[in-house]
């Protein structure tokens, strides 16, 4: 199967799963492909890019730029190799989340709700091949 899905489309199909505004929606997602951007393998990455047209586009907007994790996020990346810049960045995020009011209760439906929705249009879960090469943030975005 060789069919795609837009980003927009996932946004959407994900945010009525999920139980989620739109704009929150947007904002997590946005959030994550920003980490996949920064942190996933890129052939996976690509891959998932091309399954979902889109997605790159915003991975690379100023919106989806990993920013900041505080203190934890700060020390994470400076003591963790590879895998504390993903975490540091992903702490980030969460706090970045909080403010439109995105935990990571709602993220745990939101993310496998746009998994889901990738799936479901391609027949292939690019959305979490990508993922799963993230080193250490794999369960904070749906991995599982």
């Amino acid at each position: 199967m060789n069919n795609t899905i837009s980003i927009e489309d996932v946004m959407s199909q994900a945010s009525a799963k999920a139980g989620q505004e739109p704009d929150q929606a947007r904002a997590a997602l946005i959030g994550a492909l920003g980490l996949l951007e920064k942190h996933a393998a890129p052939e996976a990455r690509d891959a998932f890019y091309a399954a979902v047209p889109g997605a790159a586009d915003l991975a690379l907007s100023p919106e989806a730029k990993p920013r900041g994790g505080g203190l934890m996020g700060g020390l994470m990346k400076s003591a963790g190799g590879v895998s504390g810049a993903a975490i540091g960045d992903a702490m980030g995020l969460l706090d970045r989340l909080k403010r439109v009011g995105i935990g990571k209760d709602e993220l745990k439906r939101l993310l496998p709700a746009a998994r889901d929705a990738v799936t479901g249009a391609t027949g292939r879960d690019w959305m979490g091949e990508a993922v799963k090469t993230v080193p250490g943030v794999g369960a904070l975005l749906g991995d599982g």
